[in-house]
């Protein structure tokens, strides 16, 4: 009996010792996990290029972080400064916000930037009278027929239209809340039933501010039956006179 009692204590002994081994040796266990796999990082696609933005007031000339003071000696190459070789600008047509009280010849210095930083056109948004954001495209040409529309606000508020190769301009006298759209328009609709041209030239003496340019401008861009469908901005315009363009 003792003999049986020592061979089976033996053969266990025996039994522990090789399954001891066996997890040593890894023969006959769970196979080794596989090596994690690596998650892939996702990534959001860089976003397009785009124009900065430019805002004109009163005050100042902003283009993206970067602003000009309005009131600066040569406004329109210091706002080019910050459009040369930026993204979206030459070759594009740029759009930029222009506030109302805002004086035209500050809109003429970011139109004429743009045309130094080689942009093809551009769009001005501004509020209408209405308080709705209205826009006007704008055309860079640098020629026209004689017979564009021009249309011209005086510093009494009184409108002038004549033809772009000079001509007797067709006056209207300044309404009670200012220059009189109404009846500029039908001056400007005179001018433009001989012509064919898309363009309408528009500007104002600089005591006065953009918003009344840009009524000016929307106003001839939504007269019924208007050949209008770009505007030409000019700064330096002289009633009766040539139109001649940078």
């Amino acid at each position: 009996m003792r003999s049986c009692r020592m061979a089976t204590m033996a053969g266990t002994a025996l039994m522990m010792l090789l399954v001891a081994c066996d997890k040593e040796t890894g023969s006959g266990g769970p196979p080794e996990a596989a090596a994690a796999v690596p998650t892939a990082t996702v990534t959001s696609p860089p976003e397009p290029p785009r124009a900065p933005d430019i805002v004109v007031d009163a005050s100042n000339v902003s283009i993206g972080p970067d602003r000009v003071a309005t009131g600066e000696l040569g406004l329109t190459d210091k706002i080019a400064v910050f459009l040369n070789g930026r993204a979206m600008i030459e070759g594009s047509t740029v759009s930029f916000v222009a506030m109302r009280s805002a004086k035209p010849s500050h809109v003429g210095a970011v139109v004429a930037a743009l045309r130094k930083a080689k942009a093809s056109g551009a769009v001005v948004k501004s509020d209408a009278r209405d308080g709705s954001t209205q826009t006007v495209p704008l055309s860079f040409k640098t020629t026209l027929a004689d017979c564009t529309t021009v249309a011209w606000i005086a510093k009494d508020g009184s409108i002038d239209v004549w033809p772009a190769g000079g001509g007797k301009p067709r006056g209207v006298t300044k309404g009670l809340a200012g220059p009189d759209m109404t009846l500029g328009t039908e001056a400007m609709r005179k001018q433009w039933s001989s012509c064919n041209a898309s363009e309408v030239v528009v500007g104002a003496d600089d005591v006065l501010t953009w918003g009344l340019v840009f009524d000016l401008a929307r106003a001839a861009l939504e007269a019924s039956g208007s050949r209008v469908s770009v505007a030409v901005l000019d700064n330096a315009a002289s009633p009766g006179h040539k139109i001649v363009l940078p």
